[in-house]
């Protein structure tokens, strides 16, 4: 298309026109983008120090700290009563159930007869005694009255002879007569010891109570024979103490020392139980290499043994630097977070410790105090410049920096 002459001066080419316009537009965009790299805003936190927890988790179920097996002290006797069941709290000595004693109460009341007449024959034997006495000493008297007389020559030999003689009979009538009150006396103590054997008898067809505590199981039924032998016939935790007992595997069975607080939760309580670790099993079992714990609970009057339950140990505490899990960068292994200082973004390395939900426990390269960027985005580079946005608890409490942290190991088999 040709140009009319008068117009060529106001005439410019399209395309110079266009990238002009384009230019201009690159150029007023570039500015704010250039502003906002200068001076990036970015929200932060000021680091602090709390506690640090590390938990090892457990499962395992409640039971008797000592169990008691009570057995009947003798065989072959009917069980009449059961006079206690399981879940009751006894004391020591109380009856827990009678056997049939008719033989027994029977061979007590013979016993009673034979004692009465034992009794009767040591009376009699003793009356003899003092008899046979009194025929000596008469006999003696007599044999020395004689004797003088012999030498008076006012009796014979032959009478003094006599008279010797009757005084030896009366010695051995008495020295006869002790012998068999003896021998009644001895039948009166063998009378007296199988008393005491029977009433022995009688005294085992109650079965008591070893100690106090709480019966765990009842096998005895009414009707059975009684065996010495067989299973007991009551289980009884012992003082009614009950402990928790759970299985550690062997790397955590090491961590773990006596004297370790422990929360028990326990289905059916509103708040955990606190106990004491008491006791350590003295060696791992070769097989599943785990160990066994016993835990000393500080309360377990309504306790039920044989019931799940869940522990928690705390095996260490010490104080760190706690940071949100936003805050710490970590690639390929190694962990890094942002230090502002003066409006400039510092990365420094960090060596982490416990990470638990969000929050991550800084062992080194954050002091107590030092103002951490809360998101460690791939935005932000190393001195870059900054804007500090400090966060208000107030406006968003769930981002306030929490000052405890529990790293919990957990053991999850139930054994």
């Amino acid at each position: 298309m040709s140009i009319k002459p008068w117009l060529k001066p106001f005439y410019r080419p399209r395309p110079l026109v266009r990238c002009g316009i384009v230019a201009s537009l690159a150029f007023a965009a570039f500015m704010p983008i250039a502003e906002a790299q200068q001076k990036m805003p970015v929200t932060v936190i000021v680091a602090k120090r709390g506690d640090v927890t590390d938990r090892i988790s457990v499962v395992g179920t409640l039971a008797a700290r000592e169990e008691i097996l009570v057995h009947p002290s003798v065989s072959g006797r009917e069980i009449q009563q059961i006079l206690v069941e399981a879940g009751e709290r006894v004391e020591q000595g109380q009856p827990l159930a009678r056997f049939e004693q008719t033989d027994a109460l029977l061979a007590l009341d013979k016993n009673a007869v034979s004692a009465l007449r034992a009794n009767a024959a040591v009376a009699v034997e003793a009356g003899k005694v003092e008899v046979a006495l009194v025929a000596e000493r008469e006999a003696r008297a007599k044999l020395e009255r004689n004797q003088a007389l012999r030498s008076k020559g006012i009796i014979s030999e032959q009478v003094l002879d006599d008279n010797r003689n009757a005084y030896d009979r009366a010695v051995a009538e008495t020295a006869l007569a002790r012998q068999s009150l003896a021998l009644a006396q001895a039948d009166g103590q063998l009378i007296a010891q199988e008393r005491k054997e029977v009433e022995l008898t009688v005294e085992r067809s109650t079965l008591r109570a070893p100690a106090s505590g709480l019966v765990l199981e009842r096998n005895a039924r009414v009707g059975v024979m009684t065996s010495g032998s067989g299973d007991p016939l009551f289980r009884i935790a012992k003082d009614g103490k009950i402990e928790f007992v759970a299985e550690v595997t062997e790397t955590n069975f090491v961590r773990l020392r006596e004297g370790m607080r422990v929360a028990v939760t326990i289905p059916g309580h509103d708040k955990p139980v606190t106990g004491t670790l008491r006791l350590n099993a003295a060696q791992l079992d070769p097989k599943t290499r785990s160990g066994t714990v016993r835990v000393e609970l500080d309360e377990g009057e309504d306790l039920v043994p044989g019931v799940f339950a869940r522990g928690v140990i705390d095996t260490s505490r010490r104080r760190n630097v706690l940071l949100p899990g936003t805050a710490v960068r970590s690639i390929r292994g190694s962990h890094s977070v942002f230090i502002v200082k003066d409006n400039i973004a510092e990365i420094r390395n960090v060596r982490i410790g416990a990470r638990q939900d969000d929050r991550v426990e800084i062992i080194e390269g954050v002091e107590d105090g030092e103002t951490v960027v809360l998101k460690a985005s791939g935005f932000l580079k190393d001195q870059d410049r900054v804007e500090p946005v400090a966060v208000s608890a107030e406006a968003d409490p769930k981002r306030e920096v929490p000052q405890k942290v529990s790293f919990d190991d957990s053991e999850g088999t139930v054994r």
